[in-house]
């Protein structure tokens, strides 16, 4: 039973380290017509970017303010948010900022 239990523990870990890590919006101003979306991942995990979504997200926010879509803008920007008494870092956030584009009329 323990050996079960061990395989089950050890696919949920694997399979939680390659999870595609969803965008959130993070921020953005409708007045400049942009939109920032994050993810957060720790040391145990290996994030995967799913920029369709990523994408899909910042159009709907930019839709919700009267544009008709969204295109990614600049460099994603990686800060970390969590650091040992050492001083590694263990956990990051990733920000990308997506430009809205034209306006409904």
């Amino acid at each position: 039973m323990k050996k079960v239990f061990g395989i089950v523990a050890t696919a949920a870990l694997l399979g939680a380290c390659v999870a595609p890590s969803p965008m959130q919006v993070g921020g953005g101003s409708k007045e400049s017509g942009q939109v920032v979306l994050d993810f957060q991942y720790n040391v145990m995990q290996q994030p995967t970017i799913n920029v369709r979504q990523g994408i899909q997200t910042a159009a709907g926010k930019c839709q919700s303010w009267g544009y008709v879509g969204a295109i990614p803008s600049g460099t994603p920007t990686t800060t970390c948010t969590t650091k040992t008494d050492g001083g590694d870092c263990i956990a990051w956030r990733v920000s990308s900022t997506f430009q809205c584009t034209g306006v409904v009329q």
